[in-house]
């Protein structure tokens, strides 16, 4: 008879961790929590249900010990019976601790046979996914896989840094200034002077209103300051992006004429446009248009370090195994968060907004209007939205007038600024003055 094999975990020092909690009380919960992440990471449905119940009484700050665990534990599952023992079984966990000063060592191993229970779960996927043949699940999956055997080579609880390290290395980035990357675009600037590292940036706007435009004058300007950025085009091909580099770069050259392929007296100028292009964002500007999923993302930006990172339609990411939307988007918004601090960069998030918008009165965007807005306002450091007044009335408001909204934002202050845009230059200007002198005479 063949032996089953149980999925790694230790039931030993699950209780010993939960031991040592209860008899340590709020310190050692606060050192324990730093190993387990996830409640999942317990093996055992009833160790799970008590480092929740822990959980629960560490947030609402009162005191740990058997008496408030077991009660809690009731309370949040009213379903329990005495006959199940568990209040027997808590009582008992004291016992099972040698000595509170040992968490850190319990929390290792449980974290751990969790890592190895997920790997093993991605590797059944995995295998499941070969025999398929199903080629861009498998891409999914195996970057899902490469990240927790990442973890498990480097396994180690949250970091804990001495505050004198902290004050040291924020002295640095003050006065170094690194940990600011402007725009390069003074209505973007204006809020908080710039991007933050490790932090994240959402953008909105309606279809029409500029944003794809903005993004590509963004990337413009951050290429021009030094910076390295790797884009990812989900709503535009990567050939569109260069069209609108190409204008932008080139003299007197015309977005639509391009987009046509209309060189009739413009040949000269779109080559040199070309040619500035090539030298000019060589090794500074990646792009894609066919990474589809979260973690084909998360590699690439791996591989390649970048200062910025810009996703230009973050409700377009293939996301599968999620059912609801806003589970999805949250997962993609905090995975962005986690990359941002593990490579010291910064992401450009752009995301599309509510079609109720066009309904109101006002029809200015507000942070509501982003859809799934409720984990963007949350996690994002600065939200902007981009508003061109010329599309919903093209008698009150002039075609080369349009808004940049900051929303919000941690560092700076609210604000909306005026600004010029030309769609046919694929250009942003300080001013309306200077989008509508920039106009090509057709």
């Amino acid at each position: 008879m063949q032996k089953i094999k149980l999925q790694p975990h230790s039931k030993e020092a699950e209780k010993a961790l939960l031991g040592c909690v209860l008899n340590g009380g709020i310190e050692s919960f606060e050192e324990a929590k730093h190993w387990i992440r996830k409640s999942d990471a317990f093996y055992s449905e009833d160790n799970k249900k008590i480092w929740i119940a822990m959980q629960r009484l560490f947030r609402d700050k009162e005191g740990i010990d058997v008496v408030t665990v077991y009660d809690k534990y009731k309370r949040l599952n009213p379903n329990y019976e005495e006959t199940e023992g568990i209040g027997y079984y808590i009582t008992g966990l004291p016992e099972e601790a040698p000595s509170a000063a040992l968490v850190d060592r319990y929390g290792k191993i449980i974290w751990e046979k969790y890592l190895r229970r997920e790997v093993s779960k991605s590797a059944n996927k995995l295998y499941s996914t070969v025999i398929e043949d199903d080629h861009q699940s498998m891409e999914e999956i195996l970057g899902e896989h490469v990240r927790l055997i990442e973890e498990i080579k480097n396994i180690q609880p949250t970091r804990l840094n001495d505050i004198e390290d902290i004050v040291e290395e924020t002295r640095e980035l003050v006065k170094s200034g690194q940990n600011i990357i402007k725009f390069g675009i003074p209505a973007l600037d204006g809020p908080a002077g710039g991007m933050t590292r490790k932090e994240i940036t959402v953008l909105g706007g309606r279809p029409g209103h500029g944003k794809t435009t903005l993004v590509v004058n963004i990337v413009r300007s951050l290429i021009e300051l030094g910076n390295k950025v790797i884009v990812f085009n989900r709503e535009m091909s990567n050939p569109e992006m260069i069209r609108k580099l190409v204008v932008m770069e080139g003299k007197d050259l015309s977005y639509n004429k391009i987009r046509k392929g209309d060189l009739n007296g413009s040949t000269n100028a779109f080559n040199e446009s070309i040619d500035k292009i090539k030298n000019k964002y060589k090794n500074r500007l990646l792009m894609f248009d066919d990474v589809k999923s979260l973690d084909e993302a998360m590699l690439e930006i791996s591989r390649h370090k970048p200062d910025v990172i810009i996703d230009d339609y973050i409700q377009l990411i293939s996301m599968p195994d999620t059912n609801e939307r806003r589970f999805q988007i949250e997962k993609i918004v905090q995975d962005y968060k986690w990359i941002c601090k593990k490579e010291n960069c910064s992401a450009l998030l752009v995301s599309q907004l509510n079609r109720d918008i066009e309904k109101r009165y006002e029809p200015r965007p507000r942070l509501s209007d982003y859809s799934e807005s409720g984990v963007i306002e949350q996690t994002a450091e600065s939200a902007l939205f981009v508003w061109y007044g010329y599309v919903f009335n093209d008698n009150e408001y002039s075609p080369y007038q349009s808004e940049i909204i900051s929303a919000k934002t941690r560092y700076g202050k609210v604000m909306t600024e005026e600004v010029g845009f030309n769609g046919d230059r694929c250009r942003f200007y300080l001013t309306e003055e200077e989008a509508r002198n920039d106009t090509l005479k057709q």
